[in-house]
């Protein structure tokens, strides 16, 4: 069930994405997917990224000229890292209403649930009874095994695997290709290295690397 889809009226309005890394241009290009709206641009709450952008890339705005225009846009969050959950709550205070964006390429299963803010790109299997909680992002082709929770402002890269009744405690990230196997609890703002493959619980923070997966220091 997504119960965070765009309504008739809200598709009116232009797309506007938080955040401006390299997750914003995945976003844009679901968004045109998806939805077929446009995108009005990327806000940020600090000093935008340097890096040479396409002539036709929507312009980048800061937070203090968008603040006071919510009810302008349709809103996703493109930022991939657990640490901007202040600024995404923030816009929320603010006014802003986050839609959940899933590419038309991923399979939701009909008992799953995802919550608002979330975006799930191309690939990405959601199985049976799982719950994925807001603001979570679901990088290219990751797969959540059935009856598994991810908490909120988790981000779980390209290419994951995430087995049946499990658990991810919220602003966790899980790197590119990692493997956790079927009921496993991962501790709160734990992070889990590209490849790694987690055979055992984890405490919140923990830091895990390898195969199997082992706590490096903090």
């Amino acid at each position: 069930m997504i119960p965070t889809a765009p309504d008739a009226r809200e598709l009116s309005k232009p797309v506007l994405v938080f955040g401006a890394g390299g997750l914003a241009a995945d976003v844009v290009d679901i968004v045109a997917r998806a939805w077929n709206l446009p995108v009005a641009g990327f806000v940020v709450n600090r000093e935008p990224p340097q890096e040479t952008r396409a002539p036709d890339a929507p312009p980048i705005f800061l937070w203090s000229e968008i603040r006071p225009r919510a009810d302008e846009f349709l809103s996703v969050n493109a930022m991939g890292r657990p640490t901007r959950r202040a600024f995404i709550e923030e816009a929320e205070k603010a006014g802003f209403v986050f839609r959940t964006l899933i590419d038309p390429s991923a399979q939701i299963f009909p008992s799953a649930l995802v919550e608002p803010g979330c975006v799930i790109g191309a690939g990405c299997i959601v199985a049976a009874g799982a719950c994925i909680r807001r603001h979570v992002f679901l990088n290219r082709g990751v797969l959540i095994g059935h009856h598994t929770r991810v908490e909120p402002f988790t981000s779980i890269q390209a290419g994951a695997r995430v087995g049946g009744h499990g658990l991810i405690e919220e602003e966790s990230e899980i790197g590119i290709g990692a493997t956790i196997i079927d009921r496993i609890n991962i501790g709160a703002r734990s992070f889990v290295a590209a490849g790694s493959v987690v055979v055992r619980d984890s405490a919140p923070d923990s830091k895990l690397l390898g195969n199997p997966a082992r706590e490096r220091s903090k």
